[in-house]
């Protein structure tokens, strides 16, 4: 009784323990809303927060020694839309917002392909006084983290700055620190800043985005597939190939014949031609029946082509025979007419994806067909 106790008594601890730290974790941060452009950011409540809809008379104003009308005079002329110091006003965090032609058209860095995000990437590392910057994923957003220095007279300003475009609106957070160089722990608020954008809804471009490394992918998936069709096609057959090789045997066995194949066949048919199979006695007579059924007003046309012999395959539109039902004669001549090359590279594709199609069909109508 006493261990139950003590164990449920460990678990409402734990339980209490991890609902106080969320909701401490949670009360670190603020988060700043703006309606207007439809997303929302977090920045530490440690930090003094200046936005564009900060009222007049706000106590941050006189923490941070500014002026309300010429911070909103130079936020409104920059497209500043926010601007938070840390408590030691050591660092600054600004948050630019701009729309124009070219944003609407990239809309997204996500709908760009990679080689076109390595364009804007690249122009970025040429920049004067860009000493690196690279491609981020921020909470499934894509940024591009810059690192660049401004020396004016004997005063260095260091600038990381996060820049993306979403929806449109091409967003900068940009960390300044004057005098000193910016530590990766420093560097985290920004990280943090640009994951903490939360959007009301993402707009992607409709259509899909031609990317040559999605194209890959699918070219590589599509051939896993032919690899396994075939795989379990050729598999397929093989079983069906030894089940009916058993039954064939068994049905030898119960009458009594060799399972030698040799044996059992030893009396070859003889083969024919396929004149004679349609029951012509000559090619003679396969030719004059031909051109007498041409001459007679049928109607003769082209019903098939083999690519690799050259030879087309023709139907007149019926004759009679004594019982007045109507047949179709089908017969051939040995030569078609010449074509070009590339005529029979595409017959001879065309003949081989029919033949495709044709397996691809016999192989599902034998697979579901019940034994």
């Amino acid at each position: 009784m006493r261990r139950r106790f003590k164990a449920a008594l460990m678990l409402l601890l734990i339980v209490t323990g991890v609902f106080v730290f969320a909701i401490h974790a949670a009360a670190l941060d603020d988060t700043y809303p703006f309606k207007e452009l439809g997303f929302s950011v977090k920045l530490p409540k440690e930090d003094y927060v200046i936005t564009v809809n900060t009222p007049r008379g706000d106590p941050v104003f006189d923490r941070v020694g500014l002026d309300y009308d010429e911070t909103m005079i130079a936020f409104h002329t920059a497209n500043i839309y926010l601007r938070a110091y840390d408590p030691d006003k050591t660092y600054s965090i600004s948050m630019i917002v701009t729309e124009d032609e070219n944003t609407a058209e990239i809309n997204n860095y996500s709908d760009l392909t990679t080689a076109e995000r390595k364009v804007i990437l690249d122009a970025i590392s040429q920049q004067e006084n860009v000493t690196s910057a690279v491609e981020v994923k921020h909470d499934g957003n894509i940024f591009f983290d810059s690192q660049s220095t401004v020396t004016n007279g004997d005063t260095t300003t260091y600038i990381n700055l996060c820049n993306t475009v979403i929806n449109g609106m091409q967003i900068d957070l940009t960390l300044q620190k004057e005098g000193e160089e910016i530590t990766p722990e420093q560097a985290k608020a920004l990280t943090n800043a640009a994951g903490s954008l939360n959007f009301d809804k993402i707009n992607r471009k409709t259509g899909a985005v031609f990317d040559w490394w999605r194209l890959l992918l699918w070219v590589g998936i599509l051939a896993a597939l032919s690899i396994a069709v075939t795989v379990i096609y050729k598999q397929y057959n093989a079983s069906v190939k030894r089940k009916n090789e058993e039954r064939l045997k068994a049905r030898r066995a119960r009458r009594g014949e060799s399972d030698d194949p040799e044996l059992a066949h030893a009396e070859k048919e003889e083969e024919i031609t396929f004149e004679e199979s349609l029951g012509y006695r000559s090619d003679e007579e396969f030719a004059e029946r031909a051109e007498a059924d041409e001459m007679a007003g049928y109607d003769i046309k082209v019903r098939d082509r083999d690519p690799n012999k050259g030879i087309e395959y023709f139907e007149d539109e019926g004759s009679n025979i004594d019982d007045g039902t109507d047949y179709f004669d089908t017969y051939f001549k040995e030569q078609a007419e010449p074509r070009s090359g590339i005529q029979r590279f595409f017959a001879m594709i065309g003949f081989y994806i029919k033949n495709a199609f044709k397996h691809i069909g016999r192989f599902f109508q034998n697979l579901f067909k019940r034994k």
